[in-house]
Protein backbone atom coordinates (compact mmCIF):
# COMPACT_ATOMS: atom_id res chain seq x y z
CA UNK A 1 0.00 0.00 0.00
CA UNK A 2 1.54 3.28 -1.09
CA UNK A 3 1.01 6.71 0.44
CA UNK A 4 0.93 10.09 -1.20
CA UNK A 5 3.39 12.72 0.05
CA UNK A 6 0.68 15.40 -0.22
CA UNK A 7 -1.83 15.83 2.57
CA UNK A 8 -3.34 17.85 5.41
CA UNK A 9 -4.05 16.99 9.03
CA UNK A 10 -5.71 18.81 11.93
CA UNK A 11 -6.22 18.09 15.63
CA UNK A 12 -7.29 20.00 18.72
CA UNK A 13 -7.40 19.48 22.49
CA UNK A 14 -8.68 21.39 25.49
CA UNK A 15 -7.06 21.59 28.92
CA UNK A 16 -7.97 23.87 31.83
CA UNK A 17 -9.87 26.23 29.56
CA UNK A 18 -7.00 26.39 27.08
CA UNK A 19 -7.53 25.27 23.49
CA UNK A 20 -4.64 23.64 21.65
CA UNK A 21 -4.69 22.97 17.92
CA UNK A 22 -2.23 21.63 15.38
CA UNK A 23 -2.26 21.88 11.59
CA UNK A 24 0.18 19.89 9.51
CA UNK A 25 0.62 20.07 5.74
CA UNK A 26 2.91 17.99 3.57
CA UNK A 27 4.16 18.17 -0.02
CA UNK A 28 6.56 15.99 -1.97
CA UNK A 29 10.27 16.22 -1.20
CA UNK A 30 13.29 13.96 -1.63
CA UNK A 31 13.97 13.87 2.11
CA UNK A 32 12.01 14.40 5.33
CA UNK A 33 12.05 18.12 6.15
CA UNK A 34 9.98 19.72 8.94
CA UNK A 35 9.23 23.42 9.49
CA UNK A 36 7.50 24.44 12.74
CA UNK A 37 5.56 27.56 13.70
CA UNK A 38 4.61 27.65 17.39
CA UNK A 39 4.26 30.11 20.32
CA UNK A 40 7.23 30.62 22.63
CA UNK A 41 5.42 28.61 25.27
CA UNK A 42 6.29 25.42 23.38
CA UNK A 43 9.31 26.54 21.36
CA UNK A 44 11.70 24.59 23.61
CA UNK A 45 10.06 21.37 22.36
CA UNK A 46 10.76 22.02 18.65
CA UNK A 47 13.40 19.29 18.38
CA UNK A 48 11.09 16.71 19.93
CA UNK A 49 8.20 17.80 17.69
CA UNK A 50 10.39 17.55 14.60
CA UNK A 51 11.66 14.11 15.61
CA UNK A 52 8.10 12.91 16.24
CA UNK A 53 7.17 13.69 12.63
CA UNK A 54 10.40 12.32 11.15
CA UNK A 55 9.92 9.05 13.04
CA UNK A 56 6.47 8.64 11.49
CA UNK A 57 7.04 9.67 7.87
CA UNK A 58 9.82 8.64 5.50
CA UNK A 59 9.78 11.49 2.97
CA UNK A 60 8.11 14.83 2.37
CA UNK A 61 8.24 18.49 3.35
CA UNK A 62 6.08 19.14 6.41
CA UNK A 63 4.76 22.43 7.80
CA UNK A 64 3.50 22.15 11.39
CA UNK A 65 1.58 25.02 12.97
CA UNK A 66 0.75 24.95 16.70
CA UNK A 67 -1.83 27.22 18.31
CA UNK A 68 -2.17 27.44 22.08
CA UNK A 69 -5.45 29.23 22.75
CA UNK A 70 -4.95 32.14 25.16
CA UNK A 71 -1.19 31.82 25.15
CA UNK A 72 0.84 34.94 24.46
CA UNK A 73 4.26 35.03 22.90
CA UNK A 74 5.82 35.25 26.34
CA UNK A 75 4.34 31.93 27.34
CA UNK A 76 1.67 33.50 29.57
CA UNK A 77 -2.06 32.84 29.55
CA UNK A 78 -4.70 35.59 29.61
CA UNK A 79 -7.24 34.92 32.38
CA UNK A 80 -10.25 36.66 33.93
CA UNK A 81 -9.80 37.94 37.49
CA UNK A 82 -13.18 36.81 38.82
CA UNK A 83 -12.77 38.46 42.24
CA UNK A 84 -12.06 41.87 40.72
CA UNK A 85 -14.84 41.51 38.11
CA UNK A 86 -17.40 40.54 40.77
CA UNK A 87 -16.41 43.54 42.89
CA UNK A 88 -16.78 45.90 39.91
CA UNK A 89 -20.23 44.52 39.11
CA UNK A 90 -21.49 44.94 42.69
CA UNK A 91 -20.11 48.45 43.10
CA UNK A 92 -21.41 49.66 39.76
CA UNK A 93 -24.80 48.14 40.48
CA UNK A 94 -24.87 50.04 43.78
CA UNK A 95 -24.08 53.27 41.94
CA UNK A 96 -26.83 52.61 39.40
CA UNK A 97 -29.42 52.12 42.15
CA UNK A 98 -28.21 55.05 44.26
CA UNK A 99 -28.26 57.52 41.38
CA UNK A 100 -31.23 55.95 39.61
CA UNK A 101 -29.33 55.33 36.37
CA UNK A 102 -31.19 53.62 33.53
CA UNK A 103 -28.28 51.86 31.89
CA UNK A 104 -26.76 48.79 33.43
CA UNK A 105 -23.23 47.52 33.09
CA UNK A 106 -22.36 46.12 29.67
CA UNK A 107 -19.58 43.72 28.76
CA UNK A 108 -17.41 46.23 26.90
CA UNK A 109 -17.41 48.56 29.90
CA UNK A 110 -16.52 45.75 32.29
CA UNK A 111 -13.74 44.49 30.01
CA UNK A 112 -12.18 47.95 29.87
CA UNK A 113 -11.84 48.30 33.64
CA UNK A 114 -8.38 47.80 35.21
CA UNK A 115 -7.29 44.35 36.40
CA UNK A 116 -10.34 42.49 35.05
CA UNK A 117 -7.93 40.56 32.82
CA UNK A 118 -4.46 39.49 33.80
CA UNK A 119 -1.57 37.53 32.28
CA UNK A 120 -0.60 34.48 34.28
CA UNK A 121 2.09 31.90 33.70
CA UNK A 122 0.67 28.52 32.70
CA UNK A 123 0.57 26.12 35.60
CA UNK A 124 1.63 23.14 33.48
CA UNK A 125 5.01 21.57 34.04
CA UNK A 126 7.34 20.88 31.10
CA UNK A 127 6.41 17.19 31.28
CA UNK A 128 2.69 18.00 31.17
CA UNK A 129 3.17 20.48 28.33
CA UNK A 130 5.14 17.96 26.25
CA UNK A 131 2.57 15.26 27.01
CA UNK A 132 -0.19 17.47 25.62
CA UNK A 133 1.89 18.46 22.60
CA UNK A 134 2.82 14.86 21.84
CA UNK A 135 -0.81 13.74 21.97
CA UNK A 136 -1.87 16.71 19.83
CA UNK A 137 0.78 16.15 17.15
CA UNK A 138 0.15 12.40 17.04
CA UNK A 139 -3.55 13.08 16.42
CA UNK A 140 -2.70 15.60 13.67
CA UNK A 141 -0.27 13.12 12.09
CA UNK A 142 -2.95 10.41 12.17
CA UNK A 143 -5.32 12.80 10.39
CA UNK A 144 -2.62 13.60 7.83
CA UNK A 145 -1.79 9.93 7.37
CA UNK A 146 -5.43 9.12 6.64
CA UNK A 147 -5.45 11.64 3.80
CA UNK A 148 -2.09 10.38 2.51
CA UNK A 149 -3.45 6.82 2.43
CA UNK A 150 -6.61 7.87 0.55
CA UNK A 151 -4.58 9.79 -2.03
CA UNK A 152 -2.16 6.86 -2.18
CA UNK A 153 -5.03 4.54 -3.11
CA UNK A 154 -5.95 6.86 -5.98
CA UNK A 155 -2.31 6.97 -7.08
CA UNK A 156 -2.09 3.17 -6.96
CA UNK A 157 -5.14 2.81 -9.21
CA UNK A 158 -3.61 5.15 -11.77
CA UNK A 159 -0.23 3.38 -11.62
CA UNK A 160 -1.86 -0.03 -12.12
CA UNK A 161 -3.74 1.25 -15.17
CA UNK A 162 -0.52 2.59 -16.69
CA UNK A 163 1.33 -0.64 -15.95
CA UNK A 164 -1.39 -2.54 -17.83
CA UNK A 165 -0.91 -0.30 -20.88
CA UNK A 166 2.85 -0.70 -20.59
CA UNK A 167 2.62 -4.51 -20.37
CA UNK A 168 0.26 -4.64 -23.35
CA UNK A 169 2.71 -2.71 -25.54
CA UNK A 170 5.62 -4.81 -24.32
CA UNK A 171 3.71 -7.98 -25.26
CA UNK A 172 3.29 -6.57 -28.78
CA UNK A 173 7.06 -6.07 -29.03
CA UNK A 174 7.77 -9.55 -27.67
CA UNK A 175 5.30 -11.19 -30.08
CA UNK A 176 6.99 -9.56 -33.06
CA UNK A 177 10.53 -10.33 -31.90
CA UNK A 178 10.77 -13.79 -33.62
CA UNK A 179 9.51 -12.31 -36.92
CA UNK A 180 11.96 -9.44 -37.09
CA UNK A 181 15.09 -11.34 -38.33
CA UNK A 182 13.21 -12.76 -41.33
CA UNK A 183 11.67 -9.37 -42.09
CA UNK A 184 15.12 -7.77 -41.84
CA UNK A 185 16.53 -10.41 -44.20
CA UNK A 186 13.81 -9.71 -46.77
CA UNK A 187 14.42 -5.96 -46.57
CA UNK A 188 18.17 -6.44 -46.95
CA UNK A 189 17.79 -8.70 -50.01
CA UNK A 190 15.28 -6.28 -51.55
CA UNK A 191 17.88 -3.51 -51.32
CA UNK A 192 20.87 -5.58 -52.48
CA UNK A 193 19.47 -7.53 -55.46
CA UNK A 194 18.85 -4.51 -57.72
CA UNK A 195 22.45 -3.44 -57.15
CA UNK A 196 23.96 -6.84 -58.01
CA UNK A 197 21.95 -7.48 -61.15
CA UNK A 198 22.65 -11.02 -62.44
CA UNK A 199 25.37 -11.76 -59.86
CA UNK A 200 24.30 -14.56 -57.55
CA UNK A 201 24.47 -14.05 -53.82
CA UNK A 202 26.54 -16.40 -51.74
CA UNK A 203 23.94 -18.10 -49.50
CA UNK A 204 26.51 -18.73 -46.77
CA UNK A 205 27.52 -15.06 -46.70
CA UNK A 206 23.85 -14.04 -46.70
CA UNK A 207 23.20 -16.38 -43.78
CA UNK A 208 26.13 -14.88 -41.86
CA UNK A 209 24.92 -11.33 -42.46
CA UNK A 210 21.38 -12.26 -41.47
CA UNK A 211 22.68 -13.89 -38.28
CA UNK A 212 24.63 -10.75 -37.39
CA UNK A 213 21.63 -8.58 -38.16
CA UNK A 214 19.33 -10.81 -36.12
CA UNK A 215 21.71 -10.59 -33.17
CA UNK A 216 21.74 -6.80 -33.35
CA UNK A 217 17.95 -6.67 -33.54
CA UNK A 218 17.26 -9.27 -30.84
CA UNK A 219 15.56 -7.61 -27.86
CA UNK A 220 14.37 -10.76 -26.11
CA UNK A 221 16.53 -10.20 -23.03
CA UNK A 222 15.40 -6.59 -22.72
CA UNK A 223 11.74 -7.61 -23.01
CA UNK A 224 12.17 -10.26 -20.30
CA UNK A 225 13.91 -7.82 -17.96
CA UNK A 226 11.34 -5.08 -18.57
CA UNK A 227 8.51 -7.55 -17.88
CA UNK A 228 10.23 -8.54 -14.62
CA UNK A 229 10.55 -4.87 -13.66
CA UNK A 230 6.83 -4.36 -14.30
CA UNK A 231 6.01 -7.27 -11.98
CA UNK A 232 8.33 -5.88 -9.32
CA UNK A 233 6.80 -2.42 -9.70
CA UNK A 234 3.35 -3.88 -9.17
CA UNK A 235 4.53 -5.79 -6.08
CA UNK A 236 5.97 -2.61 -4.56
CA UNK A 237 2.66 -0.81 -5.07
CA UNK A 238 0.78 -3.56 -3.24
CA UNK A 239 3.43 -4.11 -0.54
CA UNK A 240 3.46 -2.70 3.00
CA UNK A 241 6.75 -0.78 2.85
CA UNK A 242 7.44 2.82 1.85
CA UNK A 243 8.16 2.32 -1.84
CA UNK A 244 8.81 5.80 -3.27
CA UNK A 245 12.60 5.58 -3.54
CA UNK A 246 12.55 2.01 -4.89
CA UNK A 247 9.93 2.91 -7.49
CA UNK A 248 12.09 5.82 -8.64
CA UNK A 249 15.11 3.56 -9.03
CA UNK A 250 13.08 0.88 -10.78
CA UNK A 251 11.76 3.41 -13.30
CA UNK A 252 15.33 4.32 -14.22
CA UNK A 253 16.02 0.67 -15.01
CA UNK A 254 12.77 0.37 -16.98
CA UNK A 255 13.68 3.43 -19.05
CA UNK A 256 17.09 1.93 -19.78
CA UNK A 257 15.52 -1.27 -21.12
CA UNK A 258 12.96 0.69 -23.16
CA UNK A 259 15.71 2.80 -24.73
CA UNK A 260 17.66 -0.33 -25.69
CA UNK A 261 14.56 -1.90 -27.24
CA UNK A 262 13.95 1.33 -29.12
CA UNK A 263 17.48 1.38 -30.51
CA UNK A 264 16.93 -2.14 -31.88
CA UNK A 265 13.59 -1.32 -33.49
CA UNK A 266 13.64 -1.76 -37.24
CA UNK A 267 9.93 -1.89 -38.03
CA UNK A 268 7.13 0.62 -37.68
CA UNK A 269 4.93 -1.47 -35.37
CA UNK A 270 7.70 -2.07 -32.84
CA UNK A 271 8.81 1.56 -33.00
CA UNK A 272 5.25 2.71 -32.32
CA UNK A 273 4.93 0.34 -29.35
CA UNK A 274 8.20 1.66 -27.91
CA UNK A 275 6.93 5.25 -28.20
CA UNK A 276 3.83 4.33 -26.17
CA UNK A 277 6.02 2.51 -23.62
CA UNK A 278 8.18 5.59 -23.15
CA UNK A 279 5.14 7.84 -22.82
CA UNK A 280 3.70 5.63 -20.09
CA UNK A 281 7.05 5.44 -18.30
CA UNK A 282 7.16 9.24 -18.22
CA UNK A 283 3.64 9.38 -16.76
CA UNK A 284 4.66 6.80 -14.17
CA UNK A 285 7.70 8.89 -13.28
CA UNK A 286 5.55 11.99 -12.74
CA UNK A 287 3.17 10.11 -10.44
CA UNK A 288 5.92 8.37 -8.48
CA UNK A 289 7.39 11.77 -7.54
CA UNK A 290 4.48 12.07 -5.09
CA UNK A 291 4.82 8.59 -3.55
CA UNK A 292 6.28 8.44 -0.04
Amino acid sequence: MIRSMTGYGFAELERDGQRLSAEIRSVNHRFCEVAIRAPKLVSLFEDQMRQLIQDRFARGKFNLSISWGGAGDSGEVLKVNDVVADRYVKLLDQLRVRYQLDRGLDLSTLASLPDVFSWEHTSLSDEETWGLLKTLIEKACASLDGMKVREGDALARDLRARLAILKGQLDRVAERAPLRPQEAKERMLARIKPLLGEVELDPIRVAQEVALLADRLDCTEECVRLAAHIDQFRSLIEGPEMAGRKLNFLLQEMNREANTIGSKSSDVETAHAVIVIKEELERLREQVQNVE
